[in-house]
């Protein structure tokens, strides 16, 4: 069974709300796919079992280091998002999905000066090693092509 890790900030109600979401999404359209989704980890429903920040590294790297399948929201640049990515790079992951959803981006060069931009380097990096797309919906649709490819 391929193993997918979903990645993204988790920070405030929105960010919870649609990591839940994609969980929920991924799982009724990909039944067949073992899905790793950090929100749905017993501590983040009691926020007084956290564990240490060594634990959450280390067991989120082991699945990330594990997945086949890495789908990762940049909208915001989170910081752990950015070091997951790294990690699912050098762990030939075979399909990584970089999702970018801010609405600036679509319009940001109409602009003398533009609205919005996104990091090169990360930007260069899932050229290189996946797919970039703009929604979730999008990233969905994507995983189905490729999942015909290697399946």
């Amino acid at each position: 069974m391929l193993k997918v890790y979903v990645a993204g900030s988790l920070f405030n109600e929105a960010e919870v709300a649609q990591r839940k979401k994609e969980g929920e999404i991924l799982r009724a359209t990909f039944p067949q796919l073992d899905i790793f989704n950090p929100i749905d980890q017993p501590f983040n429903e009691n926020k007084q079992s956290l564990p240490t920040p060594e634990e959450i590294y280390d067991g989120d790297t082991k699945a990330v280091e594990d997945c086949d399948i890495f789908i990762a929201d940049l909208t915001n640049e989170d910081a752990g998002v950015m070091v997951e990515l790294g990690i699912a790079i050098k762990s030939h992951t075979k399909i990584i999905i970089g999702i970018n959803s801010d609405i600036r981006l679509q319009s940001a060069n109409r602009y003398d000066i533009p609205t919005y931009g996104m990091n090169h380097y990360v930007l260069g990096a899932i050229l290189k090693h996946g797919y970039f797309v703009r929604s979730f919906d999008e990233a969905v649709e994507t995983l189905k092509t490729a999942l015909e490819n290697i399946i």
